[in-house]
């Protein structure tokens, strides 16, 4: 079994990037996914003014259809490449290292997408305990709390209108204990403001974590990597699930958002393409 070398925690707050909604389909090419999530690291990095040490996460978000993590577990313990990748595992369970042939690497760390009763979605971040779809919003909330995982409540296009937005509307204005994160998305087209929940969830003291969400066509395995946060914080290279845990729960923490959202012509282009599929 191949286990990554125990390092020690790094106290010099290095910057740490992480896309905190992502998925892999099986329409994607694995090496590609890995190898563009990695190069739209690698572009945030070098737009900084100084080059500091840095790690790149990917926070896995799979449906019920999908467990893909496990699959690069079996990887890990198999010694079994793909292409240019090289998989090991950490000392928690819920995060993997993936690592190129030039001994680059990033990490990808387990989470789950939930859909509840009232066709919501709710992300549940650094656990790998699967769930079951269909439960009231706040039960599932808390369910995924229970497993310690994060839970997340993603924008998406057309997800927090009408019904479904009063729902929302109900969440945020309850004395719902934290943790509890909303989800800005790579997918949200530039003419379509920010969502007001957005600035609700802020004035109650919740954070707004922004992630590429890749849609299930093949070219959107590019996207990973490509919009998300930065964050400065305490990081073990053993424990990443649990330091970013820490990071995410602590008060003080700033987040920087990175990238862009889609171009008209992009979007358009994707929700007929989703829309001629679905009808296949």
């Amino acid at each position: 079994m191949t286990s990554l070398l125990a390092k020690s925690i790094d106290s010099a707050h290095p910057l740490i990037l992480a896309d905190a909604h992502v998925h892999i389909y099986n329409c994607f090419s694995l090496e590609q996914f890995l190898n563009s999530a990695f190069n739209n690291f690698q572009k945030t990095v070098a737009k900084l003014p100084h080059q500091i040490p840095s790690y790149s996460l990917l926070f896995l978000t799979e449906t019920s259809e999908n467990n893909w993590f496990k699959t690069l577990v079996e990887y890990a313990e198999k010694q079994q490449k793909v292409e240019d990748w090289n998989f090991y595992k950490t000392s928690e369970t819920e995060s993997i290292y993936a690592e190129n042939s030039q001994s680059q690497g990033m990490y990808l760390i387990a989470g789950r997408q939930i859909i509840t009763s009232e066709n919501l979605e709710v992300l549940a971040l650094i656990t790998e305990q699967t769930f079951s779809d269909g439960s009231p919003l706040q039960d599932t909330i808390q369910t995924v709390r229970d497993a310690g995982g994060l839970p997340i409540l993603p924008w998406g296009f057309g997800k927090w209108l009408g019904r479904r937005g009063k729902v929302l509307n109900n969440l945020l204005n309850s004395d719902d204990s934290s943790p509890l994160f909303l989800g800005d998305n790579g997918g949200r087209p530039i003419f379509w403001r920010r969502p007001s929940y957005f600035q609700l969830a802020e004035d109650k003291g919740l954070r707004v974590l922004p992630g590429s969400d890749p849609l299930p066509i093949a070219s959107e395995s590019t996207r990973p990597g490509s919009f998300g946060f930065q964050v400065r914080g305490s990081f073990n290279k053993q424990e990443p699930g649990k330091s970013m845990k820490e990071v995410l729960l602590r008060p003080e923490t700033v987040l920087h958002p990175y990238g862009s959202l889609q171009t008209p012509w992009n979007f358009i282009r994707n929700q007929v393409t989703l829309r001629y599929q679905n009808q296949e």
